[in-house]
């Protein structure tokens, strides 16, 4: 049984006041941005998720005919969507899955039966030809997929997703197995020799994000083998690739693999700590506890960092202080750990000392081409986010980090 963390009364006041205030910025946005697109990362859909959660913890918070508005203009408008996670299909009928779950006696099996059959059907190639990160890949398909699966049989979608990623891994001679960046993707950090094998570290566009969109794969008995076999060789590459050293400061991972001296920040897009969380979460499927130790010696390090080795400039999910609460209370979750309920004890405080500094000011995002901090309203960067971080801190459901890919 995992500790929790302790909130105070006034905590829990402070963080009502502050997801009140951002639900209030957020209907403001919905309502008024005429540019706004539907995508889950940085449009209505990741809005219209911390609506409902908001609603959920307080339904004063939230104007009901603003958010049904708004749902109905969503789904309207799904045939007239490109297909990725980020701003296409993918995310948004996660989305409109997740809110469907969520009143279980009125669940309607029907909803999405079109979308599956889309997938199926736009996806189906041998070998997978495009991106195969998370964002706007092939493994942003897994959160859907895996939260459909709960009701609906997802094992057509499961099969496109292990046939894609096993037509892209490459294979050493040691039995590991990882996936190089495509030569055209955009991700790519070295355009120069676009030939040139190229393996992203971090859970949002590397091989991380390859063994998270794999585990519940694992789950569907016809493809339990196969998925096993790429997650598995996966994670014994990863451990070999681990270039940094867990009694520094700095990162245990950088960016990519073979860097001599690693430095990577400390968030869910790249970094040690989602690292770690999905080593453990294979280990746990695969019943390997060597992974799951060395995924809490990892943690652990990653524990110790501050917003300075971190590298934490703002507040929102991919990279900020409250995503960190948050990701550390998910770590928890999987390697109960005390140094791990401290760790989110520690952002969640830095989270609201940053509120009592600066107003709604601490929970801006920093726009790296501005270089300034500025007023987002997204789920991965923005309020959005920040909002449903806070919530899940409050009720302890971070059920909702499956679009991500950390549970």
């Amino acid at each position: 049984m995992s500790e929790q963390l302790s909130i105070t009364d006034n905590q829990r006041q402070e963080m009502g006041e502050i997801i009140t205030i951002l639900a209030q910025e957020v209907s403001r946005n919905i309502q008024t941005d005429a540019e706004l697109k539907n995508g889950l990362l940085s449009g209505l859909a990741g809005q219209l998720l911390f609506l409902f959660k908001a609603y959920q913890l307080d339904p004063s918070s939230v104007d009901e005919a603003l958010f049904s508005e708004k749902l109905e203009l969503l789904q309207e408008q799904l045939g007239e969507q490109s297909f990725e996670l980020s701003n296409g299909l993918a995310g948004q009928a996660w989305v409109l899955e997740y809110l469907n779950q969520a009143d279980q006696e009125d669940y309607d099996p029907e909803l999405l039966e079109d979308v599956d059959d889309l997938f199926i059907q736009a996806l189906d190639y041998n070998p997978w030809p495009g991106e195969i990160e998370m964002v706007l890949g092939l493994s942003g398909y897994a959160p859907y997929a895996s939260r459909r699966n709960k009701f609906s049989d997802q094992s057509k979608l499961f099969e496109i997703i292990v046939r894609g990623l096993e037509s892209t891994a490459t294979h050493f001679d040691n039995g590991h197995i990882a996936w190089s960046q495509p030569s055209n993707s955009v991700y790519r950090f070295d355009t120069d020799d676009r030939e040139k094998p190229e393996f992203n570290l971090g859970l949002a566009h590397g091989v991380p994000g390859m063994i998270a969109a794999l585990i519940p794969a694992m789950e569907v008995p016809a493809l339990k083998d196969r998925a096993a076999k790429l997650v598995s060789g996966a994670c014994d590459w990863l451990l070999e690739n681990q270039t940094g050293h867990e009694h520094t400061h700095h990162s245990c991972y950088g960016s990519c693999a073979g860097e001599s001296d690693p430095t990577s920040r400390l968030g869910w897009c790249y970094g040690d700590i989602t690292i770690a969380l999905i080593l453990a979460r294979a280990g746990q499927a695969l019943d390997r506890p060597s992974y799951v130790d060395k995924a809490r010696h990892i943690a652990l390090h990653a524990a110790k960092r501050d917003d300075k080795s971190g590298y934490i400039n703002d507040a929102g999910l991919c990279h900020g202080f409250v995503g960190l609460a948050v990701i550390f209370q998910i770590v928890n979750k999987f390697i109960p750990d005390p140094k791990f309920v401290e760790a989110a004890q520690f952002w969640l405080d830095y989270s609201l000392n940053a509120y009592k500094e600066h107003g709604i000011k601490g929970m801006y995002s920093y726009n790296g081409l501005t270089k300034e901090h500025e007023a987002d309203f997204g789920f991965l960067m923005g309020y959005a986010g920040v909002g449903c971080g806070l919530i899940g801190l409050l009720d302890d459901d971070v059920s909702w980090t499956d679009c991500l890919l950390m549970v």
